[in-house]
């Protein structure tokens, strides 16, 4: 299994169910189907690398952030991979790591 990690840069368009889980996306160009129950998980951040201060009553926002592993399948190409999504405000998630 190969994994790439990415520095959150990449970008997918994330449709979810009414239950805010990934269901489709749009990345690279590409359409993909989630063909497996999405697994939401929490995931640590380098917090010092982004504020040396964490301000009061505001840690979980700054020291963790909500992320989903989906399987996904490409529509065009049957392709299979293991995406991790962090969950972002809108439709636009940062892709941070592709497993194949």
């Amino acid at each position: 299994m190969t994994v790439e990690t990415t520095t959150g840069h990449e970008l997918a368009t994330v449709w979810t169910t009414a239950t805010g889980a990934p269901e489709r996306l749009l990345w690279a160009s590409r359409r993909f189907v989630v063909v497996a129950r999405p697994i939401p998980w929490i995931d640590r951040i380098s917090w010092w690398e982004h504020s040396p201060r964490v301000p009061a009553g505001e840690a979980a926002q700054v020291l963790e952030r909500q992320m989903w592993q989906v399987q996904v399948r490409a529509l065009d190409t049957g392709e299979l991979l293991i995406v991790d999504l962090s969950v972002a405000e809108g439709p636009q998630w940062p892709i941070t790591a592709v497993f194949d």
